[in-house]
């Protein structure tokens, strides 16, 4: 009998979650499917999980010891994500006690793990790479983390660029912006003593594959789970996203999403906003090419034999200008060179 009342609250939490995935579902099914619809969905949705492993969290551990943001990175940051989505996220938090810090580390990564938990159980799947708030290398207090991207800039290798990137994308969605916003300026900081940083960004970057074949046919994967299909992540969206992100850095706009990107450019970029229109239309046609998925898995390709002659040469026209939307970028990051 011991045992029964932890049973029980258990239940008690995964009932909310389940009733929240219902909830979802339902709510997708009846959605006007938009760019600012979807993501108005997921947001209310994982706040709504999240405070959820706040409560079951502080129902074990005790009180929140310190105030804490939430942020989330990739497609939820920059607010572009589908009907299905995986978790890329973070934590920071205050820590002003020396003497609580291991108390609060190990509090926080908890929470963490009660949040990829319960963001699993309303359909959200688990980070491949781990970039998650359960990791400890994205679940720290504000000096640690400031160390951590100072680290990762100074040292310089592809993965920590990689870091930095994903890092770059983030959007705080409960807690403090500004412990997320002074980071971003830390980064700014650290670019403008060092150009050279644009150049290693640009490297970790420039790797495009291309989407359009000699005879002018969309390339499909050719093995795998996904062989036949077309994926519109990399080969499609991922210019736009690279590109609009390295100028976001050397222009120091800490918007996360790609299209409020595109509205802060400075003037002398009016070349680059005259894309603007096509990546928006991307992106809202692509909810409608894949508005029957129902997994994750297959959320970010496109079978093309389903595409009229129409759709397909408005795809075409979409990956062209997205590659010379990137090569315009590398012209001007890092270099003299003026819009």
């Amino acid at each position: 009998m011991t045992g029964q009342p932890i049973h029980d609250d258990h239940n008690k939490w995964q009932r909310r979650l389940d009733e929240l995935y219902r909830k979802r579902l339902s709510d997708m099914k009846q959605l006007d499917l938009t760019v600012e619809n979807l993501h108005g969905l997921h947001e209310k949705l994982m706040r709504e999980t999240i405070q959820i492993a706040i409560e079951k969290t502080e129902s074990e551990q005790g009180k929140v010891p310190a105030h804490f943001t939430f942020f989330v990175m990739g497609s939820a940051g920059r607010a572009e994500q589908l009907q299905w989505s995986d978790q890329d996220h973070a934590i920071i938090y205050e820590q002003e006690d020396t003497a609580t810090k291991e108390e609060n580390q190990s509090y926080f990564l908890k929470l963490g793990e009660e949040i990829v938990e319960a963001l699993e159980s309303v359909g959200y799947e688990r980070c491949d790479g781990n970039v998650m708030a359960s990791n400890l290398k994205w679940c720290k207090s504000r000096e640690d983390f400031k160390n951590q991207l100072l680290a990762w800039l100074r040292e310089d290798t592809w993965e920590h660029m990689r870091y930095v990137l994903t890092f770059f994308d983030g959007r705080a969605i409960l807690g403090p912006e500004h412990f997320l916003s002074e980071l971003k300026e830390t980064l700014f900081n650290e670019v403008s003593q060092n150009k050279q940083l644009l150049q290693r960004f640009k490297n970790n970057t420039g790797r495009m594959r291309n989407g359009i074949g000699l005879f002018g046919q969309l390339l499909t994967e050719t093995e795998g789970d996904h062989k036949g299909t077309f994926d519109l992540k990399q080969l499609a969206l991922f210019p736009y996203v690279n590109g609009l992100r390295l100028l976001a850095i050397q222009e120091e706009i800490t918007a996360p999403e790609t299209l409020k990107r595109f509205e802060e450019l400075p003037n002398r970029c009016r070349d680059i906003q005259a894309y603007q229109a096509s990546y928006r239309r991307l992106l809202e046609k692509r909810i409608v090419w894949q508005s029957t998925i129902q997994s994750y898995e297959k959320i970010h390709h496109v079978d093309v034999n389903k595409l009229d002659a129409n759709e397909k040469k408005q795809l075409k026209e979409w990956i062209k200008e997205g590659r010379e939307l990137y090569h315009m970028v590398e012209k001007i990051v890092g270099s003299s060179h003026s819009l």
